[in-house]
């Protein structure tokens, strides 16, 4: 039978069962809670890194709006002391160019306005004036445009009859109400003010000059004095309207400029460059440079916009990174750094890579300077250098090979620089460059590798040329000193060898300082001294060859100071040839000798021709031969009686322009005379090319005179002259030796301590009165050595 199906199933647990099931229970209770408080562990893990790395993004980001906005600063900073020394040098230009004019006006007596107004109507017509003019001191105004102004009750007029050269600030044009700037410097006659030269300049055209085309064309500028009263108004036409002062011009353009305009007019009032933003229709960047003329400033503007673009966008994926920080963090923040570095390098490019070369730009150089000379451990020294006669090239072989050359001379630098030194092109063929050294010599030792390298290593497809460098180093002593004023004392440096043969390097220390005083002193020395009339003129006595008469004379330059003493043409002509003294000095022994032969021809003194210098300055004056040949009419004499020489370097340097200077004064009667033939650049060839009458034979040709060598030479050379019907005069000769030599060989002209020493004019006139020599057929040249 089957088995019946129960009803129900009962289970009974024991009391150890219960235990068991009670266990497994809480176990899954405790996994349950342990898995929830770790994923909340997790979440405030998370929560707490994301809090972390959204600080570190957010310190981060504004690390990078600050260094942005501090490199934006320096963009600006950059273009604005652009806008300084454009301003400036334009000023100082004139300012010298009035300087230059008020010397030449001013006259130990009878000092006339009118022959003065019609100087001054020349130098006008080369310059952009809009009126040049003389102011007397009873107020008596004479204009190169012929109108009636008063002009006394200028605060210009008053400055300069007091002995000061003035920059006028802002005025009205009394004629046409232009708003015009005045120039003006005192004119004197003898020790004393007997006038006021005054020039008239459009402020026009300094609005001209400060157009900015940097910034897309957005940029602008103006130049106010330190009150904040208008001087420059901006041409742009996005500036202040009815634009007067700046501080009040920034009030009424917004309300949230009385901050700006504070921090400005203090900026100002106390001599420093800064940088405020302000609002006018937008936000924009000003930027105040002191132009260290009167009391002005420049302000240069730029709108925000342009110069924050760039810095927003990298900004703005900061801050996305930043929100989708939870997702993505990692990958994002890695996404930062390559933005940021693309963005910079791009930015960097720009503004930071010299575009020839590939190298660092002269931009990047200064920003870099100041930290590598605050990092440097050894000594530093700030190094310029250019290429002499670097433009020939580009003149030869075309501007092409002239980049070749500039990216060879780099790479030159590359090679002979040090980790942490840095050098860029500062503009043409300039390079700049920051070295360590432990000591002088050796840093001399690094010079001489770099110009061996130089000359040595041409690269192929480069035309083989010799390049001959110019340096200026100066040594670093103040690592807190301007970095400006480093590249300044070095340019002083290069300046003063620039030309020299010998010398390719100096540098600029104490020793040089200290010249550079006693030069400035005895440069001061030798204005007041002309004025003084301390120069005075020795003559040294030429001698025909074959019957020994007196035929000729050397006029030669000496100083003679109130106390007697005799300063030598050595210690003062290397000075005035170089500062452009030699200039005055030059015309003024000049008008000395036309008035003394003129004296000594109406005594009855069989007068002889006198040889007189011009310097090489004047063959960059339009107005020296009518000046000399003014001089020669005004005395009365005729041109056979004084000659003009030239030195041969100054023959070598420009022979096109230098033939048609020579025409033109042969045909004014005066004889030319080519001096230190031997010395410089000598080539026979440029006997036969410059039209010269008379050659000078250094003293250091007849000094080898009992050299084979040198004879044959000397031969050479007297004979080709008089196949060219050129005259030749022997300078130097002490010795009956070298008279015969000269004698035998067909010699034209003797001087030298043989026949006479240079004397004063009373001694030579005596000589000449003694003398019954005839007239000398061809005139000599003047010395200033």
């Amino acid at each position: 039978m089957k088995p019946k199906e129960p009803d129900a199933i009962i289970i009974v647990f024991t009391d150890k069962g219960k235990s068991s099931i009670k266990g497994l229970y809480l176990r899954e209770e405790q996994r349950r809670m342990k898995r929830k408080n770790k994923t909340v562990r997790k979440l405030f893990a998370g929560l707490f890194l994301c809090c972390i790395m959204t600080g570190i993004l957010v310190f981060y980001a504004n690390m990078l709006q600050t260094e942005l906005n501090e490199e934006t600063i320096g963009i600006i900073k950059e273009v604005a002391q652009q806008s300084v020394v454009t301003v400036r040098k334009e000023i100082e230009a004139e300012i010298n160019l009035i300087q230059e004019v008020s010397d030449r006006l001013s006259v130990e007596d009878n000092f006339s306005p009118e022959e003065a107004v019609e100087q001054l109507k020349k130098v006008e017509k080369r310059h952009s004036f809009k009126r040049m003019g003389i102011i007397l001191p009873d107020g008596k105004t004479y204009t190169t445009d012929n109108i009636e102004l008063y002009l006394a009750d200028r605060e210009f007029f008053r400055e300069s009859m007091e002995g000061r050269q003035c920059v006028s600030q802002k005025l009205t044009d009394r004629k046409d109400e232009e708003e015009i700037l005045v120039f003006s410097m005192p004119v004197y006659e003898g020790e004393s003010i007997c006038a006021v030269l005054f020039a008239t300049y459009r402020v026009e055209v300094i609005k001209e000059l400060l157009a900015i085309s940097a910034f897309d064309g957005q940029g602008y500028s103006y130049v106010v004095r330190q009150n904040g009263d208008s001087v420059v108004d901006s041409v742009s036409s996005i500036g202040f309207k009815e634009f007067t002062n700046i501080f009040t011009s920034l009030r009424e353009a917004s309300g949230s400029n009385i901050g700006a305009a504070g921090r400005l007019r203090a900026g100002m009032e106390n001599g420093e460059t800064g940088c405020i933003k302000f609002h006018n229709q937008i936000d924009k960047y000003m930027y105040y440079s002191p132009l260290g003329i009167n009391d002005w400033y420049v302000l240069n503007v730029v709108p925000t916009g342009i110069m924050d673009s760039t810095r927003n966008f990298i900004m703005f994926i900061t801050y996305i990174l930043c929100g989708a920080l939870a997702v993505i963090f990692l990958s994002f923040l890695l996404h930062i750094n390559r933005v940021e570095k693309e963005k910079k390098k791009e930015l960097s490019n720009i503004l930071y890579v010299d575009g020839v070369t590939g190298g660092y730009s002269f931009a990047r150089f200064c920003v870099d300077a100041p930290k590598r000379i605050q990092e440097a451990e050894e000594g530093m020294a700030y190094i310029v250098m250019d290429i002499d006669k670097f433009k020939v090239i580009n003149e030869l072989f075309g501007y092409e090979e002239g980049n070749k050359t500039l990216c060879f001379i780099w790479n030159i630098w590359k090679s002979c620089s040090r980790p942490r030194e840095i050098f860029a092109r500062r503009i043409s063929d300039h390079f700049v460059a920051l070295w360590n050294f432990t000591d002088r010599e050796k840093l001399e030792e690094r010079l001489e590798d770099f110009t061996a390298r130089l000359q040595g290593n041409i690269p192929e497809g480069v035309f083989e040329y010799t390049l001959k460098v110019t340096m200026g180093v100066y040594i670093i002593k103040d690592k807190g000193e301007d970095i400006q004023n480093m590249m300044n004392y070095a340019l002083m440096a290069h300046a003063s060898i620039k030309g020299q043969e010998d010398n390719w390097y100096a540098f600029y220390d104490d020793a040089f300082r200290n010249r550079l005083l006693q030069n400035k002193l005895l440069e001061d020395r030798m204005k007041l001294a002309l004025r003084r009339k301390d120069f005075t003129v020795y003559y040294q006595p030429k001698y025909c060859t074959a019957t020994k008469e007196l035929i000729g004379a050397e006029a030669l330059v000496r100083w003679v100071q109130p106390d007697g003493t005799l300063i030598m043409p050595g210690e003062f002509i290397p000075l005035a040839e170089k500062s452009g003294f030699i200039s005055k000095l030059d015309k003024y022994i000049f008008t000395r000798v036309c008035k003394k032969q003129k004296e000594w021809l109406e005594e009855g003194k069989k007068a002889v021709p006198v040889s007189v210098n011009l310097s090489r300055r004047h063959l960059y004056n339009d107005e020296f031969m009518e000046e000399y040949q003014s001089i020669v009419e005004e005395a009365g004499l005729p041109a056979e009686y004084v000659q003009l020489e030239l030195t041969e370097s100054a023959i070598f340097e420009n022979q096109e322009a230098l033939c048609q200077i020579i025409d033109r004064l042969h045909a004014a009667g005066f004889r030319i005379l080519m001096d230190d033939f031997g010395t410089g650049y000598s080539s026979l060839m440029m006997l036969k090319s410059i039209p010269i009458d008379i050659l000078k034979l250094d003293k250091s040709f007849v000094d080898d005179f009992d050299d084979p060598r040198g004879e044959k030479i000397i031969t050479s050379v007297i004979g080709l002259a008089e196949s060219l019907h050129i005259e030749v005069t022997a300078e130097g000769v002490e010795t009956e030796e070298q008279y015969n030599f000269l004698k035998k060989l067909g010699c034209d002209t003797i001087q030298g301590f043989y026949f006479a020493r240079p004397m004063p004019e009373r001694e030579f006139g005596e000589l000449l009165e003694k003398s019954s020599a005839a007239l000398y057929r061809e005139p000599t040249i003047a010395s200033m050595s």
